[in-house]
């Protein structure tokens, strides 16, 4: 019963999130007749500049968070003998492939779709400051706590027209629900604040139709479910990125442009899975993921890209535990 019962409950959730509507792209739509109104000539490329915007943004922010908080983790930290909290610093590389309309298409209205992978680099600090409340005899960790920091480099393609690698830094703190034992999983629930640099695409000065830029910032919530079995560890888990940014779009050519700003916020769900190989101090894991896409906005049909594609992910990672 004791087991059963979070196993179910994430099922319920997964269930739950899975199956919830995709958002409904109220913001983009606003966004892009913001830009038709002061561009009437330019609604094909208002209206990609709103998608592209949207699209970059989910992508950038999920690249700064990826799966897990910490890396090939399913249960907190904890703290070492006494009251000396526990230290975990991992590395992670990881990428997605990437999907949207390409803003450098100089050719084509509506623009063909850009695929290519963008790949990120996250070097991570996490601290176990609370082991958690024991429940009954070999059920513990309840309400344990770790607190986590982490910085990253997203290295955008100045090819597809943007302007450089963007880096981030998140804050957040990981609670424990159930501490693995030898017979129940680790279940960890967490939350983290994410702020990226500003991210560029697109320069109507150069010659292309449009252009944009947004400023992302990102709330990250995961649910992890994981156990080890001898040297190996499995987890899996979901979560829920809210991404929210001001965004600005810039249409037209090199002697006349227009140039109109407006929020702009998504959110989806996402899922994925990993394995770890445990060598006492020294954690090797991979997960593997994927994020929902979005409702296309009204007006928006035909197009090489479509937005309701979602976003495959992944990334290998090594943590020292200490």
């Amino acid at each position: 019963m004791t087991g059963g019962f979070p196993l179910g409950a994430c099922f319920y959730l997964a269930v739950v999130v899975a199956f919830s509507p995709r958002l409904v792209a109220q913001d983009v739509t606003a966004l892009a007749e913001r830009c038709q109104s002061a561009a009437p000539a330019s609604t094909t490329q208002c209206l990609e500049g709103a998608i592209a915007s949207q699209a970059v943004l989910a992508a950038t922010g999920l690249l700064a968070g990826l799966g897990s908080d910490i890396a090939g983790s399913p249960t907190t930290l904890g703290r070492r003998i006494g009251s000396t909290p526990r230290l975990a610093l991992s590395v992670r590389a990881g990428g997605l492939l990437a999907r949207l309309p390409d803003l450098t298409d100089r050719q084509n209205a509506p623009a063909k779709e850009a695929r290519f992978f963008l790949p990120t680099l996250h070097g991570s600090f996490s601290l176990g400051v609370f082991d958690g409340i024991h429940l009954m005899p070999t059920v513990g960790g309840f309400l344990s706590l770790d607190l986590l920091a982490q910085t990253s480099v997203v290295f955008l393609r100045e090819a597809q027209g943007f302007n450089g690698q963007v880096g981030s830094l998140s804050v957040g703190a990981r609670v424990g629900i159930l501490r693995e034992t030898f017979t129940l999983p680790g279940i960890t629930v967490s939350a983290s604040r994410r702020l990226l640099g500003v991210v560029r695409m697109g320069s109507v000065p150069l010659g292309d139709p449009t252009e944009i830029e947004i400023d992302p910032s990102v709330a990250s919530y995961r649910l992890v479910v994981g156990k080890d079995l001898f040297a190996v560890g499995l987890l899996v888990g979901v979560g829920w990125d809210a991404y929210t940014t001001d965004a600005r779009i810039r249409v037209g050519d090199r002697l006349s442009s227009v140039t109109v700003e407006a929020p702009l916020e998504a959110s989806r769900p996402l899922f994925f899975g990993g394995a770890s190989l445990n060598f006492l101090v020294l954690q090797l894991s991979a997960e593997f993921g994927w994020a929902k896409g979005f409702t296309a906005p009204s007006g928006y049909g035909g197009a090489d890209f479509d937005p309701t594609r979602g976003s495959a992910f992944g990334n290998l990672a090594a943590r020292l535990t200490i």
